[in-house]
């Protein structure tokens, strides 16, 4: 055996072993990108989730009588941290309608919502933090009242907020006019 044909022998083994390496690699890569991939699809949201705009009624509806109606009942059962927390979430949902939808035909929402909730939700601030349930009665009264009135300035007067019962299961309600 020559010189050359015995170096060539020690070197294949060598070439063999980084073809293997090699393709392992390139294997590796290919089975990892589907996966990566599918990855980024579960927590990037799609084009079409991220164009998904709820309607001011669904966001009424889903979030913002849902707390209403709790603020309400955290105030009968005499839960005041309850309260202060439901008030505090109802403020939020409010903002994020707002955000959410800046106008509704010509009119500002949020200056809207502003104009009609900032003192009432003041008064129930303090009724809160005083325990006080005569003032907070009151608060909660003027802050129903101001919902009907945005309902009846955006000609949806048909949707009647009210002050909940022990009996009722919503708080909302429908004007009805009598059928001809």
């Amino acid at each position: 055996m020559t010189r050359i044909e015995a170096t060539s022998r020690r070197r294949r083994p060598i070439a063999v072993a980084s073809i293997a390496i090699g393709a392992a690699a390139i294997l590796a890569i290919f089975l990892a990108a589907p996966r990566s991939a599918a990855a980024d699809r579960e927590t990037a949201p799609s084009p079409r989730a991220t164009e998904y705009l709820p309607r001011i009624s669904d966001l009424m509806i889903e979030t913002i009588q849902p707390r209403h109606e709790r603020l309400w009942r955290a105030w009968q059962d005499g839960s005041w941290d309850f309260a202060a927390y439901e008030l505090g979430n109802l403020k939020g949902a409010f903002n994020r309608l707002g955000h959410a939808h800046p106008t509704q035909g010509n009119i500002s929402l949020p200056d809207m919502i502003t104009s009609v909730t900032e003192q009432p939700f003041n008064e129930l601030g303090t009724a809160i933090q005083s325990k006080d349930g005569a003032a907070f009665a009151k608060a909660y009264t003027d802050l129903t009242d101001a919902c009907n009135s945005c309902h009846q300035a955006l000609n949806h007067g048909v949707v009647e907020i009210r002050v909940p019962n022990r009996t009722s299961t919503s708080d909302l309600g429908g004007t009805s006019a009598p059928r001809n």
